[in-house]
């Protein structure tokens, strides 16, 4: 039975400090700029989440393919410039974006790299 009572009873403080945490984070004004954006933030997700327990919010039908079709194509660029890897003096793998950056010595065995 005493340890039945030791339950509730850090039942009854961890709700409490729950109650006290969510009062602060929306009562309290926060000047700091990380704690300002964090309350903001708290704020519209409880709002929200109270929301949607009491049926006034309507979670979307398919989130995801809506911001997938509402995404457009990515912009046509020039045709990629092949990558090199060679090996220098010291036997690193080196990379570069074009032959012109593989210095010269070593642009006879430079590589380009496969899409």
């Amino acid at each position: 039975m005493l340890k039945l009572i030791k339950y509730f009873l850090w039942l009854v403080v961890i709700l409490a400090l729950s109650l006290g945490f969510d009062q602060l984070m929306v009562q309290l004004p926060l000047p700091a700029p990380g704690l300002k954006q964090t309350q903001e933030f708290y704020v519209d997700f409880r709002s929200r989440l109270i929301g949607l327990l009491n049926g006034s919010i309507a979670a979307p039908a398919d989130p995801i393919n809506t911001v997938i079709s509402a995404k457009t194509h990515p912009p046509k660029t020039k045709q990629a410039s092949r990558r090199y890897l060679y090996v220098d003096a010291d036997g690193n793998l080196q990379f570069a974006d074009s032959l012109q950056q593989v210095p010269a010595r070593y642009r006879d065995s430079a590589q380009p790299m496969a899409e």
